[in-house]
C-alpha cells in the first residue's frame, strides 16, 4: 500500500516540477486588463457560429451601449432606443448566466470525479440485462 502513495507522490512531484525559490519572477502578462477583455471577447465569440450564449448576448448588449456613444452626433433620437436596448441585453445575458451557470467537470489524473449518473431509465434497463444474461 505504501508503494502505491510513493508512485504518486513521485508522480505528482515530477508533474510539478522544480518548485524551488525563485528570483525575480517576471510579471504575469495573463492579468493585464486588455489581455483578460481579448480572452473574454475571443471565448464569447467561440463555437458554433448561430448559437446563442450569454457571453455573446452581453457582447452585443455592450457593443450596442458603444454604439450608442458613435451614433449620438448624427441620429439624437436613436440614442435612448440604442442605450435602453443595450442595457437590457446585458441584462438578460446576465440573467442567463444567473439562471443557468455553466457545468465544470471535475477532473483528477485525467479521470472525471463525478460521472453522469445514469437516469432511471438506463439503470431499469441494465438490470433487466443483468437479470436476463444470469438466467433468472
Amino acid at each position: 500500500m505504501s508503494s502505491k502513495y510513493q508512485r504518486e507522490i513521485e508522480d505528482i512531484l515530477e508533474k510539478a516540477g522544480d518548485l524551488g525559490p525563485r528570483s525575480a519572477a517576471p510579471a504575469p502578462r495573463s492579468r493585464s486588463f486588455p489581455r483578460l477583455v481579448w480572452l473574454y471577447v475571443r471565448q464569447s465569440l467561440s463555437g458554433r457560429l448561430w448559437s446563442i450564449s450569454p457571453g455573446r448576448v452581453m457582447l452585443i448588449g455592450f457593443a450596442l451601449l458603444l454604439s450608442t456613444l458613435l451614433v449620438r452626433p448624427f441620429a439624437a433620437g436613436a440614442t435612448g432606443y440604442l442605450a435602453w436596448g443595450g442595457l437590457l441585453l446585458f441584462i438578460v445575458g446576465y440573467g442567463m448566466v444567473l439562471a443557468k451557470p455553466p457545468k465544470l467537470e471535475k477532473r483528477w489524473r485525467g479521470q472525471t470525479l463525478d460521472p453522469e449518473r445514469a437516469s432511471r431509465l438506463d439503470s431499469v434497463r441494465a438490470w433487466i440485462s443483468r437479470r436476463l444474461r444470469r438466467g433468472g
